[in-house]
């Protein structure tokens, strides 16, 4: 489907969070002190994430973002450089706080309830963005925020594939989280849109089908759009303008659900890496996704994908 060099790294632009998880048999009552079954530090965030299942599943990867260079930055750049994800390029902010996202896991709903707090870390730039050589990369994938930044990042990578033969182009990837203004600039830059089952509703969309259906009509001509749906699955729009559709794939016992989705895009996005359909793409996505709330983390997804194959 992507004609790539094997041998260049995929680059995920995005944030990196500490997360501080506090894992629950029932979610607390307000004003009350409780205490959990388990506390845990873990390294978070969209674009980290995506890195982290990347990295399990044998693709090399790069994370690009920034770091606060007080509390915490040795403990979260340790855990990238465990998980064989280079950070090399990303800048570092002295004086700016780290940002922190505290998740409640809650065993009896299965839920996981996020509170993120970010006072002045700054977002990455264009500027930023323009100091890496694009050409070292197959595959870009950014999260949709920061619009007009990203939007500026895309540009530069579009001019670089005008000016490359077919078999030199970098593939553009979105995620559309949280809706933003201007984020339809954002979907006609990209050759695959990742959307969200809440970005879907922000939208007025009820489901996934109608989503895929409606946002390709936006668009760059041979663009694929894709959206999970939970436990219904995920549905994707191909090239050709068809609906694909695959089941969830659900584990015996659920774990733990932070990151899901962040799983979901990086087994789809593995899958088309490595010249899978988009069919038999969309249905790896699925299990890895199912497999990920099996299990703590993301360490051993590369023996659970082995296992699923």
């Amino acid at each position: 489907m992507f004609n790539m060099d094997s041998n260049k790294l995929v680059l995920c632009v995005g944030f990196c969070t500490l997360d501080i998880i506090q894992v629950c048999n029932n979610f607390p009552v307000e004003d009350s002190d409780e205490r959990s079954l388990e506390g845990y530090w873990q390294r978070g965030g969209n674009a980290s994430n995506n890195c982290s299942v990347l990295s399990q599943l044998g693709v090399g990867c790069e994370f690009l973002g920034t770091f606060s260079k007080k509390t915490y930055l040795k403990f979260l750049i340790d855990d990238f450089h465990s998980f064989n994800i280079k950070v090399d390029n990303c800048p570092y902010y002295e004086n700016a706080d780290p940002p922190l996202s505290t998740v409640i896991l809650s065993k009896s709903t299965n839920s996981r309830t996020i509170l993120h707090s970010n006072s002045n870390l700054p977002d990455l730039t264009a500027k930023d963005f323009e100091k890496i050589n694009v050409s070292n990369y197959k595959w870009i994938h950014f999260e949709g925020r920061n619009v007009r930044e990203v939007q500026k990042m895309m540009d530069v990578v579009v001019k670089v594939n005008s000016e490359v033969d077919t078999g030199e182009k970098v593939v553009i990837s979105v995620e559309l989280e949280k809706t933003r203004p201007e984020m339809e600039k954002l979907i006609r830059l990209a050759d695959v849109i990742f959307l969200s089952k809440d970005f879907a509703i922000t939208l007025n969309y009820s489901n996934m089908v109608d989503t895929v259906k409606e946002v390709k009509k936006i668009c760059k001509s041979g663009a694929i759009v894709i959206c999970a749906w939970g436990e219904q699955g995920a549905a994707a729009c191909n090239q050709k303008g068809e609906i694909l559709l695959s089941p969830a794939y659900p584990p015996p016992l659920v774990i733990d659900t932070l990151g899901a989705g962040d799983t979901f895009c990086a087994g789809v996005m593995f899958g088309l890496i490595n010249n899978k359909t988009l069919q038999d793409s969309l249905e790896i996505g699925c299990k890895i996704a199912g497999a990920k709330i099996g299990i703590k983390g993301y360490r051993g997804l590369d023996n659970m994908y082995a296992s699923l194959k």
